[in-house]
């Protein structure tokens, strides 16, 4: 026979278990709901533009020849169209007034140009595909499917992304994406592995992404090979 005692003590102790998971599920909610927020408030710069933010951006694209092209450029909405881009250096120089007179010319050909992606509302996290993967030291890490406004939707498909938050920080830190099978952006293009990891970083209480490294490997034309590291460096961030 049972005693009293013993269903005293299993009683409580399913209490105690009760009690912790829907703590544990409180805690869960809480943090799903403070990253969901995050996401919506994260200023994502060059990958979603917004006429709302000035900043300097540093390019340094490694293409493996052993040579790195660098340029910085300033971003400042507050101006005229056709000032808004501003080359500040090439190649570690300052640029001539012929890089100044081509660049203006890029910047115009860019402008003209008849863009099939819409960048205004578009989710890098679709948010509706976040989902909780687990705990790993100071981190609580999501997987999401990313919505890239520089690729079209069938190319979209075959990323997948994770979300790291710091929980001691108690901000988003950190986010990868990564291609898990080959796809064709383009006419002879044909890209075998990508991989894109963004920096997200707290400042003066506003989240904005301060660095985007991206690498791709694949061919062009079939027969040209390559290999190249992209790395956006955002800094100097001023409100409008």
């Amino acid at each position: 026979m049972i005693s009293i005692k013993k269903i005293r003590l299993y009683s409580i102790w399913v209490i105690f278990l009760a009690c912790s998971t829907n703590a544990e599920n409180m805690e869960s909610d809480s943090l799903f709901k403070t990253v969901k927020k995050q996401v919506k408030n994260i200023q994502w710069h060059t990958l979603n533009d917004s006429t709302a933010w000035g900043f300097t951006i540093e390019t340094q694209l490694n293409n493996g020849n052993g040579k790195i092209q660098q340029r910085i450029q300033r971003y400042d909405p507050s101006l005229e169209i056709n000032e808004q881009w501003q080359l500040i250096e090439q190649s570690q120089e300052k640029p001539s007034k012929a890089m100044l007179h081509e660049y203006a010319e890029v910047q115009r050909s860019i402008r003209n140009e008849d863009h099939e992606v819409k960048v205004n509302n578009i989710e890098v996290v679709h948010l509706v595909t976040l989902e909780f993967i687990e705990h790993a030291n100071d981190y609580a890490i999501f997987s999401f499917k990313p919505r890239l406004p520089m690729f079209d939707s069938d190319v979209n498909r075959v990323f997948d992304g994770k979300l790291y938050f710091n929980k001691t920080n108690n901000h988003i830190e950190k986010l990868t994406i990564s291609a898990f099978e080959a796809f064709s952006p383009g006419f002879s293009i044909e890209v075998e592995s990508y991989d894109m990891n963004i920096k997200v970083s707290k400042i003066n209480a506003q989240l904005h992404v301060t660095q985007i490294e991206s690498k791709k490997v694949g061919t062009f034309f079939m027969f040209s090979a390559f290999n190249e590291i992209n790395t956006k460096t955002l800094s100097r961030f001023v409100s409008l």
